[in-house]
């Protein structure tokens, strides 16, 4: 390739990089600022429970037995396919007895006492958090604009990626856009490899499950109406039903049955029970768990290892382990655990958000660095006040005081109020809304980001001693969210703080600049 044809293909490139951010920054930016949320999500739905404000329990001392027989009173209450959801699953600290097709019956794991479950209707925090992460609440079209947008930073990851290397930068910030440009290109070239592989699996799940039906029937002439008609067997393959033959049986303590599974496989992290055929000579038991040392694969929706016990006699019926599986279901697995993270710990979490948080930063300055060269056009002219400039400012910063107000309400609006979580989700669109009107009427936009992070600091911080000092929780997980929060806002307070009152004082420019200059810059 020729000099010019060489410098037109930076040229072309250069702009389709440019065109595919500005286009899809916004709601990438949103989708990783609600994802952060989701990283925690078993975390929060702990906290916004005061139900599940429970210590945690060791699993093989608790009485199950007496859960189901209490469970198998209700004559509604299915007989069969009965699940146990331990404490310590997805955050849970309670024992949660159900069936796919009745409500679910909760249990203390101290005192065998039913506790009465917060429905949806009084507490849909975390749920609506992580719906915000992938555009739930615009049903089909805001899951395929999240999806479409997923794709398409897959392509500006890649033209990144090559325009780094063709242009060779050094990254040394003379001026704001240089500035930008640096911390921009930073970022995304030490994080790109976790944030392209959760942008495919997150492409996957809303763009692939969305078409999967349509693309069903096509390739089967109408015969099939969902994928797992097609791979269900495969990805899913049942085990057959094991006949029942109504003779009553005494069935041997859980705990017991679930001693003796942690001996057969003591690789696996338990977090659920199943049982079949209960009562009956055929019972069996299946402890469903967790193999912590082959992340990736399994623990998840495809590769669930268990152990199969008799529960009448105690005898082995299967031990299913990791690796006994296929390679389509390795693969389907590892795409999933990369977006949900299956099984890890808070530390594993606390690192991969770190990693995410940085790279919405890095999105926020690349918007910043398309302003900033607005601005330069019309520098010493007229002000500059562009309505790109302002929604950005209210979808990116103002996000944050919206998002702290929801977590606020979650402990002032009373948990018997009517429609509760239609006004907490009504008033926290409005102040969202409000922040674009506030964008509009502060002209200088750097003033109105440091009021945004100061204000959503503040309320971070007072949800965190409003609820600690209304329910006075020193148990972990709970005590830890309020500390996070905490910490979190008092980094928002500390950012408005040290943010500058305009442009041309931007601090990180003189802690940057070390008296040379970029050979090039974005």
């Amino acid at each position: 390739m020729n000099e010019s044809r060489l410098k037109l293909f930076k040229q072309r490139l250069f702009s389709l990089h440019i065109a595919c951010g500005v286009t899809f920054s916004i709601i990438m930016y949103l989708a990783i600022f609600f994802g952060l949320f989701t990283i925690f999500l078993p975390y929060i739905q702990a906290w916004e429970k005061p139900s599940r404000y429970i210590q945690k329990a060791d699993i093989t001392k608790i009485d199950y037995n007496y859960m189901v027989e209490e469970v198998l009173k209700n004559p509604d209450f299915p007989k069969d396919n009965i699940i146990i959801n331990l404490p310590g699953r997805i955050g849970e600290t309670a024992v949660n007895v159900q069936n796919r097709f009745v409500k679910p019956i909760i249990f203390d794991p101290f005192t065998n006492e039913k506790l009465e479950d917060e429905s949806k209707d009084s507490t849909y925090l975390a749920e609506f958090l992580n719906e915000l992460h992938f555009g739930q609440p615009l049903k089909l079209i805001g899951r395929l604009v999240f999806g479409f947008v997923a794709v398409g930073t897959l392509s500006l990851i890649v033209t990144g990626l090559i325009l780094i290397y063709l242009f060779k930068f050094k990254y040394r910030a003379k001026n704001q856009q240089a500035l930008f440009s640096t911390i921009h290109i930073k970022i995304l070239t030490w994080s790109f490899l976790p944030f392209l592989l959760i942008t495919i699996s997150g492409a996957v799940m809303n763009i692939g499950l969305i078409s999967a039906p349509p693309m069903s029937k096509m390739l089967t002439h109408g015969e099939a109406k969902s994928i797992d008609e097609l791979v269900g067997s495969v990805l899913f393959p049942a085990n057959k039903p094991i006949k029942k033959e109504n003779i009553s049986a005494s069935m041997l303590s859980l705990n017991e049955l679930l001693i003796k599974a942690q001996e057969i496989n003591p690789q696996l992290t338990f977090k659920q029970i199943k049982l079949l055929n209960w009562n009956d000579i055929t019972a069996r038991v299946e402890f469903i768990g967790y193999n912590p040392y082959k992340p990736f694969l399994n623990g998840g929706i495809f590769n669930i290892p268990f152990v199969a016990l008799n529960a009448h006699t105690g005898e082995l019926l299967e031990n299913k382990k990791v690796l006994d599986n296929t390679i389509p279901v390795f693969i389907g697995e590892t795409l999933f655990f990369l977006h949900f993270l299956f099984g890890i710990d808070i530390f594993s979490r606390t690192i991969v958000a770190i990693i995410m948080a940085l790279c919405g930063v890095a999105i926020g300055f690349g918007m910043m660095l398309w302003l900033e060269k607005k601005a330069k056009k019309v520098e010493g002219k007229i002000p500059f006040y562009h309505w790109m400039g302002k929604l950005s400012l209210a979808s990116m910063i103002g996000v944050i005081p919206a998002t702290a107000t929801l977590f606020l309400l979650q402990w002032t609006l009373p948990f018997d109020l009517e429609d509760r979580v239609l006004w907490q989700q009504g008033i926290f669109y409005n102040v969202w809304l409000f922040t674009l009107f506030w964008s509009y009427y502060r002209i200088n936009s750097f003033q109105a980001s440091k009021e945004f992070l100061f204000f959503g600091g503040v309320l971070f911080i007072i949800t965190a001693l409003l609820h600690f000092i209304k329910f006075k929780v020193f148990i972990s997980n709970i005590l830890g969210v309020d500390i996070a929060l905490a910490l979190f806002g008092l980094l928002l307070i500390f950012i408005s703080i040290k943010l500058p009152k305009n442009r041309k004082d931007f601090i990180l420019t003189k802690i940057l600049n070390k008296g040379k200059t970029d050979e090039k810059t974005i």
